[in-house]
């Protein structure tokens, strides 16, 4: 982290810790469950108490992670102007507003018709299809 240049960067960095579906403290936390429920299935009564320390220190990490829950957007903020800090990240539009603009924005393709499209002709039989080789 000390190695940055950008705040963009560290908050690239501070979302490999702290992102809640792939983070380091969300797997962290997924090892102290696995390893209470491992301790609990021992049926001693270490094993349980074990269980209990390993389920505090899963949720010691979930709550530490949900209070620094948006600190990496807060990071990358810190290279923006002030001015575009205290306005916040803009807001995207929603996908059906970003395709209405594109149709109403998008050039029109003008395909003209054919002379005598209208009409309808006959299309004479082409030749007759070569028959289907068989190979051995």
């Amino acid at each position: 982290m000390t190695s940055t240049h950008t705040y963009a960067r560290a908050k690239h960095h501070t979302d490999q810790v702290l992102h809640p579906d792939f983070g380091a403290l969300a797997r962290l936390g997924e090892f102290f469950e696995a390893a209470a429920e491992e301790a609990r299935a021992s049926g001693a009564d270490e094993g349980f108490e074990l269980a209990c320390r390993f389920e505090e220190a899963a949720g010691t990490l979930t709550e530490l992670r949900d209070e620094l829950d948006d600190a990496s957007e807060e990071l990358r903020g810190l290279g923006l102007p002030r001015q575009l800090r205290e306005l916040g990240p803009p807001e995207k539009p929603h996908w059906r507003d970003r395709v209405a603009h594109y149709n109403a924005t998008a050039p029109q393709s003008t395909v003209a018709p054919t002379p005598g499209a209208n009409a309808a002709r006959p299309v004479p039989p082409s030749s007759p299809a070569p028959s289907p080789r068989r190979h051995r």
